[in-house]
């Protein structure tokens, strides 16, 4: 496999990934994939600022086990109805009469 050479932003010179990857200390792998989705420059580098994602996954978790919780409640409402209404209901359909 060839070498990917991109610019390093902190000093404008054509490097390889790897090198890149050895002057800022980040994983060769996470430069890789950065490259990989079309970040280039500075955003090919900067940090993640792990606080703020550890906040994100909570709050998406949060929506997830929040929609989850609707979806139960809207079905055992809709369960939950009498019979009668059931039954009246197909004869605004035109059931059996």
């Amino acid at each position: 496999m060839s070498a990917i050479y991109t610019t390093d932003p902190a000093t404008n010179e054509r490097v390889t990934l790897s090198e890149l990857a050895r002057r800022h200390g980040i994983h060769v792998s996470t430069l890789s994939r950065r490259h990989a989705e079309g970040l280039r420059g500075q955003a090919l580098i900067n940090k993640i600022d792990f606080a703020a994602h550890l906040a994100a996954q909570n709050a998406k978790k949060t929506q997830e086990v929040e929609r989850r919780e609707w979806i139960m409640a809207a079905s055992m409402a809709a369960l939950s109805r009498p019979l009668r209404h059931i039954a009246d209901a197909w004869k605004m359909v035109g059931g059996a009469q």
